[in-house]
């Protein structure tokens, strides 16, 4: 029955479905189809789709399939192969595919330096890009080639429509320019996914609705600062900016290099208050911060695999209003987690080897921890309902469970829920 409905649909939908060999896909017969599928023919040619380890043929003509909405992994290639199929399509052909809505590009670092820089502009109903090069070793490109992946990217304008957009493994050194325009007006979700040769963020905190944002593999960058919100040494801010507006999610995963993380240039203030030993103290200033709004919807935080990070910076979980789940691991430069009153539901530490002490973080309900053999010291937590710890943490939370149980037991006249997993 199953075989039989999937024909009549393909029967119905003949005019805008392909299936059948790459040769018989032609000019002549494209001019209708709204999705190619991934087939495999007895000649072992595919059509989009592209592993890795997998030769990949495609047909000649994308361009006439005037009416795709979708296409998936399309292979890039200088199209200079005279047969039927050839093993990618040039850049250009995808101009006329206007009613684009999803379009994933791989081996970009395939693509020539294109006549025109409105490939993707003029797809005003693309909603979701994905542009990937492909994988090769550490230290395995030229100066050429990484300035032609520069200025191809550099070419990929996308329309101020796109919601959706994902960056693999590129491998140039700096980011295109239109990433701190408002060609990014509408994006909803960013992701950055094994970026490593690039030792800055773009400004993504100029990005009125980004929601979601998650980068992956940035081994380059040593500090994010100023450049992450979109505000550097010597600009003006005024009083109505809000950094990162809409922004609810923030993920940072493997970044091994990654040292320090602050939002605004601090300057160093000598201040009239001296010390008893007479020395004037030093203290610094956040003087951006003071005139701008920053993350005011942020939700949920997530940082995994930064071992040589330091410190979170002070206006994470005291600025940010809305956060209520903050999740750590792997940081196991990271001596103390504290002083974050704002921080209102689960504060979640894994594998924080150098971690010493959680203290005065009065809004927590929910605190888990594992594998954080040096916390000898946690308080301060006024709100706790529910602790849960791992096997290897037994030994070293006995030195302040108990602490912990008595104050729940004198604020809220119960005891507190801790449990061993």
């Amino acid at each position: 029955m199953h075989d039989l409905l999937r024909q009549l649909a393909l029967n119905i939908s003949r005019e805008e479905c392909f299936v059948g060999d790459v040769e018989s896909l032609r000019g002549e017969n494209m001019s209708k189809l709204r999705r190619v599928t991934a087939v495999a023919t007895k000649k072992d040619i595919l059509v989009l789709l592209s592993k890795d380890k997998v030769k990949v043929k495609v047909p000649k003509g994308i361009g006439k399939l005037k009416f795709l909405t979708h296409l998936r992994d399309y292979p890039v290639g200088d199209g200079s192969d005279n047969a039927v199929v050839q093993d990618g399509w040039k850049l250009e052909e995808l101009s006329s595919l206007s009613q684009m809505r999803y379009l994933s590009l791989v081996k970009l670092e395939r693509a020539a330096h294109c006549s025109t820089n409105t490939v993707l502009i003029d797809k005003k109903h693309l909603k979701t890009l994905i542009l990937e090069w492909t994988k090769h070793g550490e230290g395995s490109y030229s100066e050429e080639n990484v300035s032609n992946v520069e200025k191809v990217f550099e070419q990929l304008i996308p329309p101020p429509n796109l919601e959706d957009l994902s960056i693999v493994r590129f491998f140039g050194q700096r980011y295109p320019t239109w990433f701190g325009t408002t060609c990014l007006s509408s994006l909803l979700y960013m992701k950055l996914i094994e970026v490593r040769s690039c030792v800055e963020l773009p400004p993504f905190g100029q990005l009125p609705n980004l929601k979601f944002l998650r980068i992956d593999g940035a081994h380059a960058v040593t500090k994010v600062g100023p450049e992450f919100v979109g505000c550097k040494k010597g600009d003006p801010v005024y009083n109505e900016l809000v950094a990162f507006p809409k922004l609810e999610c923030l993920i940072f995963k493997d970044m091994p290099n990654w040292e320090v993380w602050s939002f605004f240039e601090e300057e160093v203030v000598a201040a009239d208050v001296r010390g008893e030993d007479g020395v004037a103290e030093i203290l610094k200033e956040d003087t951006q911060s003071a005139r701008l709004q920053l993350l005011p919807h942020l939700l949920q935080v997530q940082l995994c695999g930064c071992p040589k990070l330091r410190d979170l910076p002070q206006q994470l979980g005291k600025d940010t209003a809305c956060l209520k789940e903050l999740s750590l691991r792997e940081l196991n430069n990271l001596k103390a987690m504290e002083d974050r009153p704002v921080l209102s539901e689960l504060l979640f530490i894994g594998n924080c080897e150098g971690l010493e002490r959680i203290c005065n973080l009065r809004q927590v309900t929910k605190l888990r921890v594992f594998g954080c053999p040096n916390l000898s010291h946690v308080e301060g937590l006024d709100s706790l309902q529910q602790l849960r710890l791992g096997k290897d943490m037994q030994e070293i939370s006995s030195r302040w469970v108990p602490g912990l149980q008595e104050q729940h037991r004198r604020l809220h006249g119960e005891d507190l829920d801790v449990y061993t997993v």
